[in-house]
């Protein structure tokens, strides 16, 4: 059973638009960014210039994506009218507003005919995306030369890397997007489609990145990748490209030590004297007096450790990548498909949890969500045997355990809690916790989410927080 209960906050959501009325009698709605010599507007699906001189007056005036919120608000838990309000929000050509009204219509009544059959509708409509040369150009202009685009069917990829990086991270995309809608799907969640292909931005080095994510969010700077909120977009770089530093330097000392190795192996050829023998340092600083087979059948060791080393080094920043792109590309699919409300403060460790819960990498690819993540596995089981571990009431009510400016080692910890928690919660309370989260990404409110607030809530899906806790961790204990 779905519980609706959205908090009792009438603040207006509301802000000021701009729009432009044009001596020609023409207007256009949205937000003026910059205003000179000529007028920049943005909007839904790009942004136009405007010499002044042809701009009759702007007028100051809340925009319909700005009137949605608090209309939802009002009507949310009546199925009729809130198919009234996507009919609204379908003339003021507010797409996914129209699909959340009528998700909302049947998430308060599973079988209203008309929601169903319009949704439906919609879903045939979109199962093509338009090409949108304006996003493309846009895209282009946001991040300067030297980028390209590549489009794929459900994202537009902005990139200065190799193709084949691009490429590989679309398909990975693809396949996370294809999952993502079915994972929710089957469990009677209707996903919001989306109206336009979701953007991506990929940088060729880790150096490039930090500098675009400064000028973002300094926080992001620290990241491997992040989704933004205030762009739509999701940025990454490639770990394996031979212009990201750390990559680089790993491969480069291997490779002098290959080169060594050769150079050895040729000298020990090129003796054909059966006597001589060799002194051996091995990578403790001990030294072995070794003969010729001896010394031959050492530095095979050497070189089929050092090829181990090669493919350990390739893996780790593959793998990096795949987790990387599959993390925020959730991030980006919750937000946008209606999992997460874009009008509320979903806590942190469901917003994370649910991320790393989908992210899990496979060797060198990606296949599924809900895996077992063995790395978090073994951080959560090592911090409550030294009893460091998060306590579940602290979890589920601070939301800074999982900021990424605390440091590695302190998010190493929390992420591993918010993915036990996740996966325990799926596993073992599958339907308290989907009526959760579609009772989240309901929810209306520009007030704090109060610790109070969290625990009262948690507590009425979940049952005691004392007695969840305890079998919670005894759950993860014996994990594997």
């Amino acid at each position: 059973m779905l519980y609706v209960f959205l908090p009792l906050c009438l603040t207006p959501l509301t802000s000021r638009g701009d729009i432009v009325h044009l001596k020609n009698g023409g207007r256009i709605e949205g937000r003026i960014v910059r205003q000179d010599e000529k007028v920049c507007i943005e909007f839904r699906g790009g942004s136009i210039d405007l010499k002044t001189s042809d701009i009759s007056f702007i007028e100051k005036k809340p925009l319909p994506e700005d009137i949605f919120p608090g209309r939802l608000r009002q009507v949310y838990d009546d199925a009729d009218a809130c198919v009234k309000l996507a009919q609204w929000a379908l003339e003021k050509n507010l797409e996914k507003e129209y699909v959340q009204a009528l998700r909302t219509a049947l998430l308060v009544d599973t079988e209203h005919k008309k929601a169903r059959t319009l949704l439906r509708k919609y879903k045939l409509h979109r199962a093509k995306l338009p090409y949108n040369k304006e996003a493309c150009r846009k895209i282009l202009a946001d991040l300067g030369k030297g980028f390209r685009v590549l489009r794929s069917d459900h994202y537009r990829i902005g990139y200065n890397c190799d193709d084949i990086f691009a490429e590989t991270t679309a398909e990975r995309l693809e396949k996370l997007y294809e999952e993502f809608i079915a994972f929710f799907e089957e469990r009677s969640f209707e996903p919001i489609p989306i109206s336009d292909r979701l953007e991506v931005v990929l940088f060729d080095s880790e150096q490039e990145y930090q500098q675009h994510a400064r000028n973002i969010s300094n926080e992001m700077s620290h990241t491997s990748g992040f989704y933004s909120g205030k762009t739509g977009r999701c940025y990454f770089y490639d770990s394996i490209s031979h212009s990201n530093s750390s990559y680089r330097n790993n491969r480069e000392q291997l490779q002098k030590h290959h080169k060594k190795l050769k150079e050895i192996r040729n000298q020990v050829y090129d003796n054909s004297n059966p006597d001589m023998y060799y002194v051996f340092t091995d990578k403790n600083g001990q030294k072995k007096k070794l003969n010729h087979m001896q010394m031959i059948q050492e530095l095979n060791r050497q070189e089929q450790h050092l090829k181990k080393e090669f493919e350990k080094l390739g893996n780790f920043y593959r793998n990096k990548n795949i987790s990387v792109t599959i993390h925020e590309g959730a991030h980006q699919l919750s937000y946008n498909c209606g999992i997460h409300s874009s009008y509320f403060k979903t806590p942190m460790w469901l917003v994370e949890g649910l991320a790393v819960y989908f992210e899990t990498p496979g060797q060198d690819q990606w296949r599924q969500p809900g895996l077992l993540h063995h790395n978090h596995i073994k951080t959560f089981k090592a911090k409550y045997l030294r009893k460091e571990h998060i306590a579940l009431e602290k979890l589920i009510t601070q939301d800074s355990l999982l900021n990424p400016s605390q440091g590695q080692h302190h998010t190493q910890n929390s992420y591993a809690a918010a993915w036990a928690l996740f996966y325990y919660l799926v596993d073992q309370k599958h339907d308290a916790m989907f009526d959760y989260i579609f009772n989240l990404s309901l929810r209306i409110s520009n007030k704090s989410y109060t610790a109070r607030e969290r625990r009262k809530d948690f507590e009425h899906f979940f049952g005691n927080l004392d007695e969840l806790e305890k079998n919670w961790i005894q759950y993860i204990i014996n994990l594997e």
